[in-house]
């Protein structure tokens, strides 16, 4: 008799949701969760916005039915989206370039770009940043395509590797798919400046690359504005262009899976084309997209009052990050007498990098309490407030021999 699922082994567990089962087993008061990429407010609760809960209270009372949607979902939801992306006074958008889907998730439309992008070329490699966001390794494995890595940090500076980035990028081939994050990069908080969002879009556009910009964190920088005005200035150079936007964190909305696709194309009818090949894909793999999140952020975007509440809610969020950020890199210098992580101030989002990685980590976790992936990022929204200097101390002797070890090593070299 044929066993099929007897010749599986057992994948390896996602070492991030690991880090969740150990945090919960585990007893002691005073543990730290600087693990998974969830927003956490000073008592470690992910709280329901306010805008959130008036506009599910909206919902309910309108609501009328529990149809489908239709393979693109809602679009209401969709064409607020499109605002937040492109802007109100949008060339691409009033001549009819954009398609937009949603999606069950930022996760979901990159998934719908990555299986669009294989009908466009299916030899075309995947290039992503290096660090990046571990999914996006998966999905591209999930869509079959090569995954090749082009550098982003400059280790001393902490700000983008913009040249060694650019030099790994000009050995793309017509049709590769770049994916470039939008504001806020994870792990990293390092972003782009606006001059080299426009240069990239048009080398994107000059070198026929498919670019994919994910948004998955816009409004948690600089402002919903400041935020969007790279992905913007990319988007009016390169006229076909993916994006994948997540309402996960700038909402609130982990569990609800609200997320939109949006293509850009040169032209209407390309647009047109285009999104019936992907409300093609969409039908395959999830039929019909959820509809309580994009409600939700349809609702709150279309309603004034809830905008404006929304708009404050995330202020706050933000500034709270911006200043464990400030009071963590003021409480690094002084633990360790160095300076070297004074970058941190100057990042943004909720996501860094400290150079600790997998033995260290695991020290710190089993000594003190310290739970963070292997890969040394920090969730910044995770600090304790009332225990920054008491955790820079625990961490001081690992950094400031990883400091030694990196300053040896530039020494030899």
């Amino acid at each position: 008799m044929n066993t099929f699922l007897s010749e599986f082994a057992p994948r390896p567990p996602d070492p991030l949701l690991g880090i969740s089962e150990a945090l919960k087993a585990d007893p002691r008061d005073g543990k730290v969760d600087l693990g998974v990429g969830i927003y956490k407010d000073s008592d470690g609760n992910t709280p329901i916005l306010g805008a959130v809960k008036a506009a599910e209270k909206l919902i309910l009372e309108r609501q009328t039915t529990k149809a489908y949607e239709g393979p693109r979902g809602n679009a209401g939801f969709c064409a607020a989206i499109e605002k937040q992306v492109f802007g109100d006074q949008s060339e691409a958008l009033s001549e009819g370039r954009v398609a937009s889907f949603t999606a069950p998730g930022g996760c979901g439309a990159i998934f719908l770009a990555m299986s669009l992008a294989a009908r466009v070329s299916q030899e075309g490699r995947v290039w992503i940043s290096s660090p990046s966001w571990p999914n996006h390794l998966n999905l591209a494995a999930a869509a079959g395509r090569e995954a090749l890595g082009y550098p982003y940090v400059d280790a001393e500076t902490g700000t983008v590797a913009f040249e060694e980035m650019m030099d790994a990028l000009r050995h793309a081939r017509a049709g590769d798919i770049v994916i470039i994050q939008g504001p806020c990069h994870n792990p990293t908080g390092v972003d782009l400046d606006l001059e080299q969002w426009a240069y990239l879009g048009d080398f994107c556009a000059r070198q026929m690359l498919f670019p994919l910009i994910d948004v998955a964190y816009h409004g948690f920088g600089d402002g919903l504005e400041a935020d969007i005005e790279g992905v913007r200035a990319f988007l009016a150079a390169c006229p076909e262009t993916m994006t994948a936007y997540s309402c996960s964190k700038n909402f609130g909305l982990y569990r609800e899976r609200a997320g939109c696709f949006l293509l850009q194309a040169e032209t209407g009818a390309a647009a047109a084309a285009a999104a019936s090949h992907v409300a093609e894909i969409a039908r395959a793999v999830y039929s019909m997209p959820p509809a309580h999140g994009a409600a939700i952020v349809e609702t709150i975007l279309t309603d004034e009052a809830l905008t404006a509440q929304w708009r404050e809610e995330l202020g706050a969020m933000r500034d709270r990050m911006q200043r464990l950020r400030n009071d963590f890199a003021a409480a690094l210098e002084k633990a360790t007498g160095s300076d070297a992580f004074a970058s941190l101030a100057h990042q943004k989002g909720m996501f860094s990098m400290l150079p600790l990685q997998g033995p260290v980590t695991e020290m710190l976790r089993l000594q003190f309490g310290i739970y963070m992936p292997g890969s040394g990022r920090i969730n910044i929204a995770g600090l304790p407030e009332d225990g920054l200097e008491t955790l820079a101390g625990q961490m001081a002797p690992f950094l400031t021999a990883a400091l030694a070890q990196h300053a040896a090593a530039a020494s030899q070299a």
